[in-house]
């Protein structure tokens, strides 16, 4: 179970998400029944992730700021962060669903959005909100801190990280038997870790406190790839019931982080990465982050 402050935390951006949408849409609302009807997809779209990326950012920036989350509100450039993180995580959430891609019909219990509203809107919902995480970037205040957020945020998504990793994965899909353990590792890093990489670098660019970059340089990296091997062991062992998403019938394939390691040893691979997590984030003294990190390696879905 979640504890209060997770849901205080995935409530309040989810709150701010929902103001920013309310003014975003007030502002361009040309009394169009379609671009009405087109909202629904939008927020259909982004208000039932775990936002586990934007919490990470938010807890971070609190640790080092020492500021409290109720010294913060809709206008504070750390939720402007935090809303561009999530716009650009469910951009690519929607595009990876869609059937040219892994053609996924359901996520955390429900229809993945091309399932319910159609391919051409989930293509179109996931290209806005694309356009809305540089966007939101560009209203921060200190225009030197808006420059350096967009170009983190974008060396996540560019050819040579999350888009490369797309390609690849469908690559390898087409030739099985060229997939190394070093090419899945590579995968692993340009689709999951970057984007967690960009949540921390960007709490630390807002903070100021560039010191701490080196010094979580390889936490960024560990608990990325361990988020993505929980998601190989969660496919093999676990339902749909259960994980509220699709599951693929493992048979041998060679994509998975568990062709390579088989069962017991990527469970031991994942503890060994949340292990080193919690040692770097020690210093740190955050309740709150080790449980960002020991649910990373619990989880169920």
């Amino acid at each position: 179970m979640l504890p209060i402050w997770y849901k205080q935390y995935k409530n309040y951006i989810e709150e701010n998400i929902e103001i920013y949408l309310n003014k975003y849409f007030e502002k361009n609302n040309n009394n169009s029944n379609a671009l009405k009807n087109f909202e629904e997809v939008i927020r259909y779209s982004v208000l039932w992730w775990k936002k586990i990326r934007a919490i990470l950012a938010l807890e971070f920036y609190l640790i080092l700021t020492n500021k409290k989350l109720e010294e913060l509100d809709s206008s504070s450039d750390i939720i402007k962060v935090c809303l561009s993180l999530e716009f650009i995580h469910t951009y690519s959430l929607l595009q990876d669903d869609m059937p040219c891609m892994d053609n996924d019909i359901l996520r955390r219990w429900k229809p993945t959005v091309w399932s319910k509203y159609g391919e051409y809107n989930a293509m179109l919902a996931s290209d806005v909100l694309n356009t809305l995480s540089y966007e939101i970037l560009s209203e921060i205040e200190d225009k030197d801190i808006a420059i350096e957020m967009t170009k983190t945020l974008s060396k996540s998504t560019w050819f040579y990280w999350m888009i490369w990793w797309q390609i690849e994965d469908l690559y390898f899909e087409e030739n099985p038997e060229l997939l190394t353990k070093q090419d899945l590792l590579s995968l692993h890093r340009k689709k999951t870790g970057k984007l967690i990489t960009s949540s921390v670098q960007m709490w630390i660019i807002m903070s100021w406190n560039t010191k701490h970059l080196n010094t979580f340089s390889s936490f960024w990296e560990k608990l990325g790839l361990a988020f993505q091997i929980k998601d190989d062991i969660l496919d093999v062992e676990w339902t749909v019931a259960e994980t509220g998403k699709s599951v693929w019938q493992w048979n041998n394939e060679k994509k998975w982080f568990i062709f390579f390691e088989w069962l017991q040893k990527s469970k031991q691979s994942l503890n060994n990465l949340i292990t080193s997590c919690s040692e770097i984030s020690k210093p740190l003294k955050s309740d709150k982050l080790e449980f960002i990190i020991d649910y990373v390696g619990s989880r169920k879905q």
